[in-house]
């Protein structure tokens, strides 16, 4: 079939020719149950959700949800991107969290403020600066104002 022919026939502009359709079940190979390599799947004797190739899940993702406990203020001091996580897991949960990144390396500090502003967009969060490189990741309708993040901060 050309591409033309599939266009029209996709827009309804061409009867759709069943004759030539390459998915029809005359063009379409299917494993047989008689070949070794052939297993039927049955999803309800999954344990675990399958994944893709790259080591997704095909289910949806349940995100944690905020505890039902008051939300709290949390100071994290970093010294590596790699300490990275340590931001997430507390705003994740519905806490504030303080981040210090004045021991850390310009380059590094960089990567984690863009890893904090896409942490607070996916969340709906907030993210406000206090001072040189010290910054406070807020959670959406949480409690807290500024001056009570300064305090926390330990800048006044």
């Amino acid at each position: 079939m050309s591409i033309i022919r599939n266009a029209k026939e996709f827009f309804g502009l061409a009867p759709f020719d069943e004759e030539h359709d390459e998915f029809s079940p005359e063009h379409t190979r299917y494993e047989t149950s008689g070949s070794a390599a052939y297993q039927p799947r049955t999803y309800d004797s999954y344990a675990e959700p399958a994944m893709d190739h790259r080591g997704y899940s095909a289910e949806p993702r349940r995100y944690a949800t905020p505890s039902a406990a008051a939300p709290i203020i949390e100071t994290v001091h970093l010294n590596s991107y790699r300490e990275a996580r340590e931001i997430g897991i507390p705003f994740r949960s519905g806490n504030a969290v303080i981040l210090d990144l004045s021991t850390m390396p310009a380059e590094e500090a960089k990567r984690v403020i863009d890893f904090s502003a896409g942490l607070c967009f996916a969340l709906r969060g907030q993210m406000e600066k206090l001072s040189g490189r010290i910054f406070a990741l807020i959670p959406q309708d949480a409690p807290f104002g500024r001056t009570e993040l300064e305090r926390a901060a330990r800048l006044r």
